[in-house]
């Protein structure tokens, strides 16, 4: 089985390419992987799952996911989490790959008050949810074999480029050290997803689907 992982050097990309390392493994990524792929880059995606790889199995765990980054810069986030997906889901019907899509709970945010299911309309407050929502529409539209996964609040031993290449526990150190107080939300309800189990989950939906 031929796996190819792309955001393999990010936080829970590291942990779904340690999951697959019995499979015959491409890691791919912006910077700090054996092959280096921007998702910004039709031709690069195209060539490098059609002709070069042709997997069996591909894991897009990439994202433009600095929520206020996102924000300012609402048409970078769209080209990384929608036309970029498009331009993968496209290259993956074509090499007959199947499509594993990481989004988000943001896709939501309309302050349900209960776990959300698969069948909740999605209503995002914010361009990371609605570029993360229109990435969806387009891996199903394009290809065939793809699958979405949701999960939420992720943390792991990796560290996060959007928390200045840092984890969740090494960036609240860092703030309470640099800081002296350290103001945090307290109206919101997630279920924190350690990355190593979610990347195991991954890995058995990939291969059951």
């Amino acid at each position: 089985m031929k796996v190819l992982v792309i955001g393999a050097a990010g936080q829970l990309g590291r942990d779904v390419c340690r999951v697959f390392q019995d499979a015959d493994l491409v890691e791919a990524d912006l910077t700090g992987a054996e092959v280096e792929l921007d998702l910004c880059s039709p031709t690069r995606v195209w060539s490098l799952v059609v002709d070069e790889v042709r997997p069996d199995i591909v894991v897009n765990t990439a994202a433009a996911h600095n929520v206020p980054e996102c924000e300012e810069n609402a048409a970078q986030a769209f080209a990384v989490n929608a036309s970029g997906v498009r331009d993968l889901a496209k290259a993956c019907q074509e090499a007959a790959a199947r499509l594993v899509h990481i989004s988000t709970d943001y896709v939501f945010g309309n302050g349900a008050q209960r776990p959300y299911v698969e069948t909740d309309l999605p209503a995002p407050l914010n361009v990371y949810g609605a570029s993360k929502i229109a990435g969806e529409y387009l891996a199903a539209a394009e290809c065939r074999e793809h699958l979405i996964v949701r999960t939420s609040a992720i943390y792991g031993h990796a560290s996060c480029r959007a928390k200045g290449g840092k984890n969740f526990v090494e960036l609240m150190r860092h703030l309470a050290a640099t800081r002296g107080t350290v103001k945090v939300v307290t109206d919101e309800v997630v279920s924190p997803t350690f990355t190593l189990a979610l990347a195991r989950q991954i890995r058995l939906a990939a291969e059951k689907a």
